[in-house]
């Protein structure tokens, strides 16, 4: 069994790790009020996005 980690392996773990991290100060930092998890969501998503468009800019700027 090859014990090598594969990109896409490393990236999807980034992306579990930058949600964990964008989780726990949304935790530490929201109102009682507020939904965590749909803050969290919401700035994953942004920040995803952001992530693919500067992708894009790069190639097209090669």
């Amino acid at each position: 069994m090859n014990q090598e980690r594969n990109d896409l392996e490393i990236a999807n773990e980034t992306m579990v790790m930058t949600y964990l991290n964008i989780l726990k100060y949304v935790n530490h930092h929201c109102e009682k009020n507020q939904d965590p998890y749909k803050i969290a969501d919401h700035v994953f998503t942004n920040w995803i996005k952001a992530t693919i468009n500067n992708q894009q800019e790069d190639t097209n700027n090669e």
